[in-house]
């Protein structure tokens, strides 16, 4: 098949045009229930049935693992290829009042909206279709425990297998479907301060609180991750502070206070020594510290970012700037396999409610696809 016919097939399949194929899948991949948390997914849920199902009907093998705690990973591989895509299926949960249903696709002028249609769902709806109106070898790896903590089926995947075949990974996360070859590390992580319950007119009302403990730490945190801040990094280290709890009543020193926050560490940074600066700032003994994820930068090696240019320049892809959120591409790179970040979308409308991506921006990304494979 010559390459101008090969083109033309993958435009139309079966009678329709590519980007309706893209929103054929696309409907179905919303219309299931992958929110995360819950993550309350099984081997038996359609989403794994019919998918496994497509994929084997295209001529691929198909793999499905259960790591547990709904984290089910599903390889999909036809012939020998060089590239692996990576793409995770799980959403964040739906919040908010939405004008359109959130598990339904709905296509609005040129805009998809349902949850999950940029992050990331809409690039699985590309690679399906890709799957379905080329021959061409092929490997993707679904994951679904990208969004909530507790994540492993990455992690996993390149434990137990030999990805030397394979001189990239694309993980599709939206980048308005430029190249991205440099992102933040991330880290989540949580405290619990202990104090000394009593009555709030005690002498020790003022230090033994555990949530005025807490304050002082707080305060000192900002103020590092304010002195991160610069004219080229103006976000800093990106320092959030997600949750607080603690104390029972007004007239009660608290005796706990628990707290949440993360970090995403800019390129260059190592994510376990900046954990380390801002726990270091609260000072005593009755402080717990642990993280949930301790996650690197994009590339975390310096050396690592060459084989990704050298693969952009192979395949003409244009690049973007550095992102701030952080992505799976980093587990990639830091195993020692090039990675970059490529995908439909723009991260502003992820997690967001109503929820988009543009038609254009769905079939750049299938034809950009296209031409990594062919």
């Amino acid at each position: 098949m010559t390459a101008t016919n090969n083109m033309v097939y993958a435009n139309k399949v079966n009678g329709k045009q590519v980007i309706e194929q893209i929103v054929e899948h696309l409907s179905f991949l919303v219309t299931q229930d992958s929110c995360n948390p819950p993550r309350l997914l099984s081997l038996d849920d359609a989403l794994f049935i019919e998918t496994q199902q497509f994929f084997q009907n295209q001529g691929f093998a198909v793999s499905l693992t259960d790591h547990d705690k709904g984290r089910i990973s599903l390889f999909a591989q036809r012939g020998k290829p060089d590239i692996l895509f990576n793409v995770h299926l799980d959403t964040v949960p739906i919040t908010g009042q939405w004008q359109y249903p959130p598990l339904q696709c709905s296509v609005v002028e040129d805009k998809a909206y349902g949850r999950g249609v940029c992050d990331i769902k809409g690039a699985v709806a590309c690679l399906m279709a890709l799957a379905e109106s080329t021959d061409h070898d092929m490997a993707v790896l679904f994951t679904t425990d990208e969004e909530g903590t507790d994540s492993c089926c990455v992690s996993e995947f390149i434990a137990s297998n030999d990805l030397s075949s394979y001189q990239q990974v694309v993980v599709a996360e939206p980048t308005d479907c430029l190249a991205r070859l440099s992102h933040r590390g991330y880290v989540s992580a949580q405290g619990q301060f202990h104090g000394e319950n009593g009555h709030s007119s005690s002498v020790n009302a003022l230090k033994g609180n555990a949530i005025h403990q807490a304050n002082q730490w707080m305060a000192q945190a900002i103020n590092l991750a304010e002195k991160a801040c610069n004219e080229s990094n103006p976000a800093g280290v990106c320092f959030n502070l997600g949750h607080i709890k603690g104390g029972e009543k007004n007239n009660m020193i608290a005796s706990d206070c628990a707290l949440g926050f993360s970090l995403r560490v800019p390129p260059g940074l190592k994510s376990e020594q900046v954990y380390k600066q801002f726990t270091a700032l609260a000072k005593g003994e009755h402080i717990d510290w642990q993280h949930s994820m301790m996650a690197p930068a994009l590339p975390e090696q310096a050396h690592m970012l060459k084989p990704a240019l050298a693969f952009c320049k192979k395949h003409q892809l244009a690049q973007g700037d550095a992102v701030n959120f952080w992505t799976e591409a980093a587990l990639f790179a830091q195993a020692g396999i090039p990675a970059l970040v490529l995908g439909p979308g723009n991260i502003a409308q992820a997690h967001s409610i109503d929820e988009w991506v543009t038609l254009n921006q769905l079939q750049s990304c299938h034809d950009i696809y296209l031409g990594l494979i062919r």
